[in-house]
């Protein structure tokens, strides 16, 4: 997304903000994404045209039978392994990190860490 505040932001589909992707000098008039390359394109009022390049780090634990890993950059996945069950956690905000040990998980967020316990 962007427009008039000269900075292109990434959201995610419920309207949660994932980060600052990059800043143009002039009104963003539009922005396109290609998913083969990860990069993202900004035109501007001034005929300015700027290619960013993201990475998404992949995000995940593992403790014994239980693997934990970020789907849509604001949820959590717990999977056993075992026996195959997944449980989905909806944070509504954008996962840095995720730690797992025994029967607690811990998501740390852009401002808070929140841990839950079986």
């Amino acid at each position: 997304m962007s427009g008039s505040d000269k900075t292109i932001t990434l959201w995610n589909k419920e309207g949660v903000k994932l980060g600052k992707i990059g800043e143009m000098q002039d009104w963003i008039w539009g922005v396109t994404v290609n998913q083969a390359t990860n990069a993202i394109f900004g035109a501007a009022n001034n005929g300015q045209l700027v290619s960013f390049r993201t990475n998404f780090n992949r995000v995940h634990g593992l403790y014994q039978e239980r693997y934990a890993y970020r789907e849509l950059m604001t949820d959590v996945i717990i999977q056993h392994l075992v026996t195959e069950t997944r449980v989905k956690i909806r944070c509504r905000d954008y996962i840095k990190k995720i730690a797992i040990y025994k029967d607690r998980l811990a998501v740390q967020l852009p401002e808070k860490i929140i841990i839950y316990s079986v």
